[in-house]
Parts: structure tokens; sequence; C-alpha cells
């Protein structure tokens, strides 16, 4: 019985893992940067991260904000988020049982990026990622949204890598 007690309380105190319906993508080593891009998002509260996930994937040579000049590659970003988070009653009742019962958050976030060259369209790519995790009622769960946007601009970087449709930019 206390081995019972014991596991559950490890159980309950190591907190719960976050489900994501966009698989993990690796991104290929040992390749040239692409070319320069610049990013345009939709949804000015999301355009810094969504910029910063597609640095930190090492793929372009630079990302810049807004549209460019003529010749350069651009993309335009609708970002669309939505958080459920749990009704009511069920969190009252985590606080009633002193916030042992974890709470069901998740994010739905739609993608559409849009790639563009000198003003055309070169591809659009479109991704969705719903990010579930059992979280305690005071737990802000701030690093679920950021690993929610991390798969997204992963995605596209892989995605656009495989493509070929922005060229490597070979050092000189």
């Amino acid at each position: 019985m206390n081995r019972f007690i014991a596991v559950g309380t490890l159980a309950l105190l190591s907190g719960c893992a976050v489900n994501n319906t966009l698989p993990e993508r690796s991104i290929t080593d040992a390749q040239d940067y692409l070319m320069p891009i610049h990013v345009m998002v939709d949804d000015p509260l999301r355009a810094a991260p969504i910029r910063n996930q597609l640095r930190e994937t090492g793929v372009f040579r630079s990302i810049e904000s807004g549209t460019g000049k003529p010749g350069d590659y651009a993309v335009l970003i609708k970002f669309k988020s939505e958080r459920d988070l749990p009704p009511f009653p069920v969190v009252l009742l985590s606080a009633a049982t002193l916030f042992l019962l974890p709470l069901s958050q998740s994010i739905d976030t739609t993608t559409e990026f849009s790639l563009k060259h000198d003003g055309k369209l070169l591809k659009q790519y479109n991704y969705r990622n719903v990010t579930q995790k059992y979280t305690w009622l005071l737990d802000q769960s701030g690093d679920m949204a950021d690993q929610n946007v991390n798969r997204i601009a992963r995605a596209f970087a892989q995605d656009v890598q495989r493509d070929g449709l922005v060229p490597a930019e070979h050092p000189q």
C-alpha cells in the first residue's frame, strides 16, 4: 500500500508531458544557410516569437522583419491560435482538492506561410498543431505556447530546405 501511495505521489508531483499533433521535425545539418528572408506576421503579438523561432532553426542566413527590397525572399504568415481552458467547475474542483487535480489546457494553432520572391508567390505552406498539456492550477504553461510555435517554425524551415525554393547562400 505504501508503494502505491509513493508511486501515486511521484506521478502527481512529476508533472505531465505535452502532446503535439505535429511531429517533431529534424533539420538537416552541414548545409549552407539559405538566403535571408523577410518575415511579416499578421499577429503583432506573435511576430517576434515566430521570427525568433525561425532564427533558432539555423536554416536561414538571417530573418528580417518587413517586406524587403526587390529581389529579396519574403514570407507572409497568417497565424491563428486558440486556447482551450478548463471549465470553471473543474477549476473549482482543483482548488477544492488543494490543487492536486491537474487541469487540461490546449492550444490549437493554424498557420499559413506564403513564400514569395520579387512579389511572386512561390509556394504556400499550411500547418496545424494542437498542443495539449495537463497542468496545475497555478502553472502559467508559457512553455506550451513556445513549443507550439517551435514545432511549426521547424516544420516550415525543413520544408523550405527540402523544396529548394530558396537558394543556399554560399560563403564568399
